[in-house]
């Protein structure tokens, strides 16, 4: 065997480990809750930390031993004590009134906590990132404790937002944790810190057996526990805290800190399902748009900027939030005026922007082979798009036209492949499937008859609309890199805009003009905010910030058009939507991970962001 064939075999292992970790820890906040609920908080805190204080003891008598120096236990008691039991007590009671959806979600922001609780500590320094990551998950998590939806079968409202506010203080003890036990894990290693700390919280709880008022009772509560509970206690003890634990290690060892990082954000979501599937649990429209909100705010922390790209982000969120408000734009004119009335509003008014903006940029000569690139690129890529998807939106809903757009860069990769002979590879394999499922499920959920103003036909064409992008991204990028990104962009915009000419029938001129004050605003913004303003902004940010990390926010796009459809436009939140659109991005996600780690196959990747920055 060689040395490369045991790397690769090392990393399937820890890619199998990753992907359980993440699955377990996406079903633990279920687990807890019900075994919260089955045996009450008390006595599931006495049974759980008992059982697992017992098993790190057990595993560490054979490997790691007990023995810290000295100088170290004081460290070590005050993590155990107030991070570890801390983070015990109040998720358990706090799970036992608060969905384990809401919950995980609440969870989730101890990346941010964590910054600020080593900002304070004097290891770490507060970044614009951080503070803005802070202020953008503290709104999302305010939104996800408002409405008056959130009363379960056994708690009111005032229980859950209780419950909430339990889990936030069990997140706060976890950061205690995690930044006054550095120097420790980094001396001791993380599995022995872990174990100790957790045996350390064991004798403190026995204490609650001895306060009448709590009428503990674990041993008569473990007898009447039933099968579901057992299972659910079984699972949290041998899984949930201590097999996960050696795994996610593993992963920790051999896997790029990116990629763990990434798998992170997909625990609330996995939780979120978990719950509605396993415990019945309701999943809100007020539940989606927090998560969205505060698992944004976690991304947006976790950027380390240079000098000047504070200015990068602001203009990569401005470029993306516009381009994910296309097919709000585009929908909100096709219930008024036909779809060549559109395309006319659509691409004559950025045409000619782009035709005047080209005049005052440099650009070199193309030469004959690189005009019937961009022609050929504009024409049947670009207006091919263009008609397609316009055709499309009539039919669905923006919600549904922006993830379906999310299978851009999937298409673009393929296509370069066939087309343009560039590699392909199995992770990419895997994503295109898993994408091609996801529209899979909205096709089946348009034709099912359960979602109103949804047509399988609509959401057919807008899929093909996303295969005609991938022609102009591979058509156009040559060109692209030769003659400048934006240059090249506002050229075949000019282009694409010639043939709409052709559209401008008696009819359509008489629907141009009845547009009202708003329509003509929809136009405006098309046209100037979600074209030129938009694609400039994006490629002055790449100025600014490295493309791999602008990049990263071109998923936010799906998000956006969703959000905007059902806040703007009225449109339903589904569950094919949430289960379709969550598989889409999920394979566009899968299909680069190798795209991002090895820089001889940057299709997938590269050619997402190739395509979007340009887009008209």
């Amino acid at each position: 065997m060689t040395a490369n064939s045991g790397n690769t075999d090392q990393q399937s292992r820890a890619l199998i480990a990753l992907l359980f970790t993440t699955l377990t820890w996406g079903v633990t906040p279920v687990f807890v809750r019900a075994f919260s609920l089955a045996a009450g908080p008390v006595d599931a805190l006495i049974i759980r930390t008992t059982i697992v204080g017992l098993i790190f003891a057990s595993y560490m008598a054979f490997t790691t031993g007990f023995a810290i120096s000295a100088k170290d236990w004081p460290r070590l008691l005050l993590v155990s004590l107030i991070g570890v039991l801390g983070y015990f007590v109040f998720s358990v009671f706090g799970f036992v009134h608060a969905p384990a959806g809401i919950g995980t979600l609440i969870m989730s922001t101890q990346p941010l906590l964590i910054a600020i609780l080593a900002w304070f500590a004097g290891t770490e320094r507060l970044t614009p990132a951080t503070v803005i990551g802070l202020l953008v998950s503290f709104g999302g998590s305010v939104l996800l404790v408002s409405g008056d939806e959130l009363a379960t079968g056994t708690s009111n409202t005032s229980q859950v937002i209780l419950g909430c506010a339990e889990i936030f203080l069990a997140g706060v003890c976890w950061s205690v944790f995690v930044v006054f036990s550095r120097p420790l894990i980094q001396t001791y290693g993380s599995l022995k810190i872990t174990g100790l700390s957790s045996m350390l919280i064991v004798p403190p709880i026995l204490l609650m057996l001895l306060v009448p008022q709590l009428d503990a009772a674990p041993v008569a509560t473990l007898l009447k526990l039933d099968a579901s509970a057992f299972a659910s206690l079984a699972f949290l003890s041998l899984i949930g805290a201590t097999l996960s634990v050696v795994t996610w290690n593993y992963a920790a060892g051999l896997l790029k800190p990116s990629m763990l990082g990434a798998s992170l954000y997909v625990i609330p979501v996995l939780a979120v399902f978990a719950g509605w599937a396993m415990l019945g649990e309701k999943i809100t429209l007020n539940t989606v748009l927090a998560a969205a909100i505060i698992l944004a705010g976690v991304a947006i922390a976790q950027f380390r900027l240079k000098e000047g790209a504070a200015f990068g982000l602001t203009l990569v969120v401005f470029a993306v939030t516009m381009w994910g408000m296309v097919p709000v734009g585009m929908r909100s004119l096709l219930l008024e005026v036909s779809p060549q009335t559109a395309l006319i509003l659509r691409l004559f008014p950025a045409g000619l922007i782009a035709a005047v903006i080209v005049l005052f940029l440099p650009m070199r000569a193309l030469t004959r082979g690189a005009w019937l690139r961009l022609i050929a690129a504009a024409l049947i890529g670009n207006m091919g798009y263009q008609v397609l998807a316009a055709y499309g939106i009539q039919l669905i809903p923006a919600s549904w036209t922006g993830m379906l757009f999310g299978l851009e860069p999937v298409f673009i990769a393929l296509g370069a492949s066939l087309f343009a002979a560039e590699r392909i590879h199995g992770w990419f394999i895997a994503g295109l499937l898993i994408a091609l499922a996801g529209t899979a499920v909205l096709v089946l959920g348009s034709a099912s008859g359960s979602v109103k103003d949804v047509s399988a036909f609509g959401v057919i064409l807008v899929t093909i609309s996303t295969m005609g992008w991938a022609i102009y991204t591979i058509l156009i990028r040559p060109v692209s890199q030769k003659h400048g990104a934006f240059a090249t962009a506002c050229l075949a915009l000019a282009v694409s805009a010639m043939p709409t000419v052709l559209l401008a029938s008696p009819q359509a001129m008489a629907e141009i003009a009845s547009l009202n004050l708003t329509q003509w605003g929809t136009v405006a913004f098309l046209s100037v905010f979600a074209t030129v303003l938009a694609t400039g902004a994006w490629n002055v940010a790449l100025g600014h910030m490295e493309s791999a990390k602008a990049g990263m926010f071109l998923y936010v796009q799906p998000v956006v058009a969703a959000i905007g459809g059902i806040l703007l436009l009225g449109e339903e939140l589904s569950l094919w939507l949430a289960g379709g659109g969550a598989l889409i991005l999920a394979g566009v996600a899968v299909s680069q991970i190798r795209a991002r780690d090895n820089t001889h196959n940057e299709v997938a990747y590269t050619g997402e962001a190739e395509g979007l920055r340009q887009r008209p």
